[in-house]
C-alpha cells in the first residue's frame, strides 16, 4: 500500500473514531439531562409527600372557624382568579382547584394553552396575597384505570400533572422552595356522581414557611 493510501485510510479511521466519540458524548449529555429532570421530579414528589404527612399529623382548624376569621376571603380570591378556578375551603385550608379540561388533554401532562391565563392569575394571587406561605400542588384523577399508556397508574399521572403546574407557577415567579407536590390519583374524589369533577389540580395554601 502506498504512503498516500495509508494516510487516507488513517484519516478515515480517525474521522470515524471522532464522530463516534462525539455521538457518544451527546448521548451522555442527553442521558444526564434526563436523569437530572427525573431527580428533580422525584425530589418535588418526596418533599410533597413529607410535608403532606406533616400536614395530616396536625389536626387542622375547622373550615368554619377559618371562614369566620376572614369571611370574604373566598369571594375575594374567586374574583381575582376568575371563574375557571373553584375557590373553596378544603380541610380547613384555602384551595384553588383547576379542572383538567382547562389544563390538560386526556392522558397528557403538557399544559394546554388555555391554562396559561388561568394559572397566571393563580400565580399572581399566590405571590401577592399569600406571599411567604407554603403551597401544596395536589393532582387528582378519576377512577378509570390506566390502559395502554406510558403512565403506570393514576397516581403517577396525577403526580406528573401536579408537577407540570408546579413548573409553570415557578416560571411565573412563585418561589420554588415554597411549593410541595402531591399526587393523590383517584383516592380523594371531589364528586362521586360526576367523575369529570375529580380530574383536577388543586393549589392549597398552607402555613407560613
Amino acid at each position: 500500500m502506498s504512503f498516500r493510501k495509508s494516510m487516507l485510510v488513517l484519516s478515515l479511521l480517525v474521522a470515524s473514531f471522532t464522530t463516534s466519540c462525539t455521538t457518544r458524548y451527546q448521548e451522555m449529555l442527553r442521558d444526564r439531562d434526563q436523569r437530572i429532570s427525573e431527580l428533580e421530579s422525584q425530589a418535588a414528589r418526596l418533599r410533597g409527600e413529607n410535608e403532606e404527612l406533616q400536614r395530616r399529623s396536625v389536626t387542622p382548624e375547622p373550615a368554619a372557624t377559618v371562614k369566620r376569621e376572614n369571611p370574604s376571603l373566598v369571594d375575594d380570591v374567586q374574583k381575582e382568579v376568575g371563574d375557571s378556578v373553584e375557590v373553596r375551603y378544603s380541610k380547613g385550608r384555602l384551595s384553588m382547584g383547576v379542572d383538567n379540561s382547562v389544563t390538560f388533554d386526556s392522558g397528557s401532562t403538557t399544559l394546554k394553552d388555555s391554562s396559561h391565563r388561568v394559572l397566571r392569575n393563580v400565580a399572581n394571587v399566590m405571590k401577592e396575597r399569600f406571599a411567604g406561605r407554603r403551597f401544596f400542588i395536589e393532582g387528582h384523577t378519576d377512577t378509570d384505570p390506566i390502559v395502554k399508556s406510558k403512565w403506570r397508574d393514576n397516581m403517577q399521572l396525577s403526580m406528573e400533572r401536579a408537577d407540570a403546574v408546579r413548573r409553570y407557577l415557578v416560571q411565573q415567579g412563585v418561589p420554588e422552595s415554597a411549593i410541595a407536590v402531591v399526587g393523590y390519583g383517584q383516592h380523594e374524589p371531589r364528586d362521586g356522581g360526576r367523575k369529570e369533577r375529580n380530574r383536577r389540580v388543586e393549589i392549597v395554601v398552607g402555613d407560613s414557611k
